[in-house]
């Protein structure tokens, strides 16, 4: 049925306008086509919808012309226009009227544009109510839809809107419309607006039914436009909108993969992942034939890019090595000076070095250096790149002092590219674990609040990122005397964050407190197993091997099998043994290498549980105290082993005096776990009545102490207290386990007959006769 309003003002308005040429200048819908009419039918003249007006469709000096709607540009004749007093022209936006200019400048024009054609409350008012409501809400009060009144159907509007108004989009506009209705806001200053009722673009959300329909019909065209030689466009359109993952994806799904490839290099390559969800960018990314990864470096290096971040070193190693040969996987050729490989290929070699876990020497740093001198000045994304390599590799050569001035520096060229939120949380991150391994728990805290305010800036999905601030800021509670979030994270977290790309330095944190917290709160034949795990998350490269080793070592010992313990550390394959830590001084203050030195500590720890200690025991202590790659956490550990050897030569002075500068130390810092970690030397002192009562004049070492009381105060704790050996223990954690006779029997390589006497034994003192009340009756206890 065909509806129309008679709109009487507007006629008015054009009766009483005295320019010379008036433009009813509007889209597809407006309802200049029906105007003009309504006019015509008022002043009883005709209406010309000729391309060009002729001088027998002028009447009384009024020329009243619609443009064709198929006519890009139009033109009045000059014979035509000497006839004519007054031009109405219905045009769409894009249509282009010429012959005109020599009217317009004697007489003026004005224009009655989209906002003045749609239909105004006062006009609607004439409806019935429904309608009325529908049009002003639903429609944006946009003449076309009032015919559709009373019969209205989605397939009828759908079909519509593609003919009346997409058809006059290119490819490129429709996927800019298409991005524009996922989130459409007021904010629509696009080419493709003007096609569009002024009030939907200007208040989307207030025309849900219009916005609803359009965007069926935008999705429907899409899947027609991807299916020719317009998907090029559409890319296009995608890449404008920052969405290169989608252009690509796109292309790659219709065969254009140089374009796909083209786009990437424009997107920086491989540092798209920073800016995107990790698993999309794989997804993508691992689409590209062999042929195009062989012959384009940028595809080549955000493969290896999305390689790595699955934890997958080795392929990387030989995909690099099949493609740009052999020698690039000496980084000292790559990064030489004249070497034959691209600024882009030793950038990623830089970045290969991390995940390589090499530590630079001095004549690495230099060569670094020199390749630093290429950086294009105005780059500040390399800059901070490089910033961020040479802070992690300072944390392993143990210079704190430049890796905090590493840190800075990349901080200043991310805020100077105007932010980056995922990069910067990382340069956090590594500052958290810096501070930590330093032993500065207070400045890891302002640290870990940094991260997490970048973090909560990324706009993607971050679930490896998030898990990595969880694991940091659960350490940094552990320090505070709560384990609780790490505990939960080792058990929930850990597998998982160790399985993905992790960079060494935070891999070797990770382990520390991962087997600490494990040391402190789980059964002794957990603690091995725990760390067997974890090899099967690490590629050869990685040289984690000795320190897992030394972490297994550490467990014997706390638990008191300091056999077991020496021959774990006999096993390793180090530069020193045994024979030369028991006989080195001077040579321990010049240690530098992070396994040298834990593996020296772990046999000085070895020698001081000794009754009777070697006599120039404290001076190789002290000798490693003075080392300056030891940090502040490792400095407490030797002191509290000073004050236990000098406390077992019954020199209290000495015992009073270290104990009192190892808890001093550790308090402003907050780095309260390595007293629990210490534990088996540091409760036998503080058992001292003396030694008790000298350190606890000062508040801060009392507070200290009421964390460290806290720390040990665990299930496993809080049983041997009450009576139980370590085996009885033992045996409790894996009744509650629901394990067997014969399995704990196997666990502990023992003879079930020994299991069988120690639960005995277990039972005598709960009193109880079976598992199920042993389990009730230690829970009572808060022994499990």
């Amino acid at each position: 049925m065909n509806v129309m309003l008679p709109r009487p003002h507007l006629c008015q308005r054009i009766l009483q306008e005295t320019a010379g040429v008036i433009f009813l200048r509007a889209p597809a819908g407006a309802g200049k086509t029906s105007l003009l009419k309504l006019f015509a039918g008022l002043t009883e003249r005709s209406v010309c919808t000729s391309t060009h007006p002729k001088t027998e469709d002028v009447k009384d000096g009024w020329l009243l012309w619609d443009v064709p709607v198929a006519a890009r540009t139009a033109k009045i004749p000059a014979a035509t226009l000497q006839t004519v007093t007054t031009v109405i022209i219905a045009c769409r936006p894009e249509q282009r009227i010429s012959g005109l200019g020599r009217q317009i400048l004697h007489h003026g024009s004005t224009t009655i544009g989209a906002e003045d054609l749609t239909f105004s409350d006062e006009e609607l008012n004439a409806l019935p109510a429904a309608s009325a409501a529908s049009m002003r809400e639903g429609y944006a009060g946009w003449p076309a839809f009032l015919p559709l009144q009373g019969n209205i159907d989605d397939d009828t509007c759908c079909d519509y809107l593609r003919e009346t108004f997409l058809s006059h989009l290119s490819p490129e506009q429709t996927m800019a419309l298409s991005i524009w209705l996922e989130a459409p806001d007021g904010a629509a200053h696009q080419p493709w607006a003007s096609q569009l009722p002024p009030f939907l673009t200007r208040h989307p959300q207030r025309h849900e039914d219009l916005i609803r329909l359009l965007t069926i019909a935008v999705h429907e065209r899409l899947q027609v436009l991807e299916n020719s030689i317009a998907v090029v466009e559409l890319a296009s359109a995608l890449e404008k909108a920052d969405r290169a993952l989608q252009a690509m994806a796109l292309l790659l799904d219709k065969g254009y993969e140089t374009h796909a490839a083209q786009i990437l290099a424009r997107a920086h390559g491989r540092e798209l992942i920073y800016r995107s969800s990790v698993n999309a960018f794989q997804n993508i990314i691992m689409h590209f034939s062999h042929d195009m990864i062989a012959s384009n470096e940028t595809v080549l290096f955000a493969v290896c890019r999305a390689l790595l971040k699955q934890g997958e070193l080795q392929r990387v190693r030989h995909l690099v090595g099949k493609h740009l040969g052999s020698d690039y996987l000496d980084p000292f050729r790559v990064l030489a000076n004249g070497s034959r490989f691209s600024f882009a290929a030793r950038t990623f070699r830089l970045n290969l070095m991390i995940t390589e876990d090499l530590t630079p020497n001095d004549a690495m740093i230099t060569r670094l250096g020199e390749f630093m001198a290429d950086y294009p000045m105005g780059d500040h994304g390399k800059w901070a790149g490089y910033y961020n390599a040479l802070l992690e590799f300072e944390i392993r050569r143990r210079n704190f002092r430049e890796a905090e001035a590493a840190a800075a520096r990349a901080l200043i060229y991310l805020r100077k590219m105007g932010g980056q939120p995922l990069l910067e949380f990382f340069i956090h991150l590594h500052q958290i674990v810096l501070r930590l391994m330093s032993g500065d728990a207070l400045m890891a805290r302002r640290a870990a609040q940094d991260a997490r305010e970048r973090l909560e800036q990324v706009t993607h999905e971050v679930p490896q990122e998030r898990r990595m601030l969880r694991l940091a800021e659960a350490c940094i509670n552990y320090e505070s005397g709560r384990p609780r979030d790490l505990l939960e994270f080792i058990q929930k977290d850990f597998e998982h964050f160790a399985a993905a790309e992790i960079w060494p330095s935070l891999m070797q944190f990770a382990l520390h407190y991962a087997t600490q917290i494990v040391m402190d709160h789980f059964p002794m034949t957990i603690r091995p197993g725990f760390l067997d795990g974890l090899w099967i998350h690490l590629s050869e490269g990685l040289q984690f091997h000795a320190m897992m080793e030394i972490r297994t070592a550490i467990a014997y010992q706390n638990t008191n099998r300091w056999s077991e313990a020496a021959a774990t550390l006999t096993s390793i394959r180090m530069p020193m043994g045994k024979n030369w830590v028991e006989s080195a001084e001077e040579e321990l203050t010049r240690l530098t290498r992070r396994d040298e030195i834990t593996y020296v500590m772990a046999w000085l720890r070895d020698a001081v549980h000794v009754w009777t200690p070697r006599n120039y025991l404290p001076r190789q202590i002290d000798a490693l105290i003075a080392n300056p790659k030891v940090t502040n956490r490792e400095r407490v550990a030797l002191l509290i082993w000073q004050s236990y050897t000098a406390h077992q030569r019954r020199d209290n002075a000495a015992a009073r005096a270290n104990i009192l500068l190892a808890l001093e130390t550790a308090t402003p810092l907050g780095c309260n776990g390595v007293l629990s970690e210490e534990r088996i030397f540091l409760s036998p002192l503080l058992e001292n009545r003396r030694i008790r009562s000298f350190i606890e004049t000062s508040s801060d070492v009392r507070a200290a102490l009421a964390i460290f009381a806290a720390s040990v105060n665990s299930p496993q704790a809080r049983a041997i207290h009450g009576g139980l050996s370590q085996r009885e223990v033992q045996m409790l954690q894996f009744l509650a386990g629901g394990m067997s006779n014969k399995k704990i029997a196997q666990a502990l390589n023992i003879s079930e007959v020994t299991v069988k006497f120690h639960l005995g034994n277990l039972f005598r003192k709960l009193d109880c006769n079976c598992r199920a009340e042993a389990i009730r009756a230690a829970t009572a206890l808060g022994w499990l």
